[in-house]
């Protein structure tokens, strides 16, 4: 990482998630969840510090014990309607108010992204640093054709589904017309720039980095832990230790 470029890793982890009670201590592969995004921050060449955000006792706890640096999240900013942008310009503006320290990005590490590998953050990172125009990088991923956004239905008023994107559908009829989608990988990191004047954490432009599609796994409810503990035990993604 370039000395003059410090990159602060950021954890988001409320108390108060709906899917599953503590998801982001929830055990999976008998390591609590948001640990192995840690993992992945503190094996990178490019985070200078990495912080928690939380407002939950229990998380913060979980923390401590793992040499995670915490972060008192305002109660206000831990609500199901919070945007994670107001998190992270609230947690770069604190910290210089009350160190002097301002990051010249910030990179989410999110507690659902588990198979995010130090590799991947570093590769983000770089990207973001070699290109004086780019505001953000972000890890996209490839995806199986019938998750296309072309593919998905709505359902109206009347309670009848149909296709959401009727005229393009007229067009890219099947897999080979269509185009060339992607949805996010497991990382993003974004200026702080950005962040404070724009508000925006995938401030534009921004680089892609592509992973694997086992990697950008999401982890959210009870049957994505399923799914997650079935990629590890069956080698579906590799570089971790049990």
């Amino acid at each position: 990482m370039s000395e003059d470029y410090e990159i602060l890793g950021l954890i988001p982890a409320r108390g108060g998630s709906k899917s599953l009670h503590k998801k982001n201590i929830a055990l999976l592969g008998g390591h609590p969840l948001l640990t192995w995004v840690a993992r992945a921050g503190k094996q990178s060449q490019s985070l200078s510090r990495i912080l928690c955000s939380t407002d939950d006792e229990d998380i913060a706890s979980v923390c401590r014990e793992h040499d995670i640096e915490v972060a008192d999240r305002p109660q206000e900013l831990g609500q199901d309607d919070t945007h994670i942008v107001d998190v992270m310009v609230d947690l770069v503006k604190t910290l210089e108010e009350k160190e002097g320290y301002r990051p010249r990005a910030v990179a989410l590490l999110q507690p659902t992204s588990p198979f995010l590998l130090a590799e991947h953050v570093d590769e983000c990172c770089r990207a973001l640093m070699a290109d004086p125009k780019a505001h953000s990088a972000q890890t996209i991923s490839r995806f199986p054709s019938i998750f296309h956004a072309f593919n998905q239905r709505i359902i109206e008023d009347e309670g009848y589904v149909r296709f959401r994107y009727l005229e393009e559908r007229k067009v890219c009829y099947n897999k080979q017309r269509k185009p060339e989608h992607f949805i996010l990988g497991n990382f993003i990191v974004t200026t702080t720039e950005a962040l404070i004047n724009e508000r925006e954490v995938f401030a534009l432009p921004s680089v892609p980095v592509e992973v694997p599609y086992s990697y950008a796994l999401d982890v959210d409810g009870p049957e994505d832990f399923e799914t997650a503990e079935w990629y590890l035990k069956s080698g579906k993604v590799k570089g971790f230790d049990l």
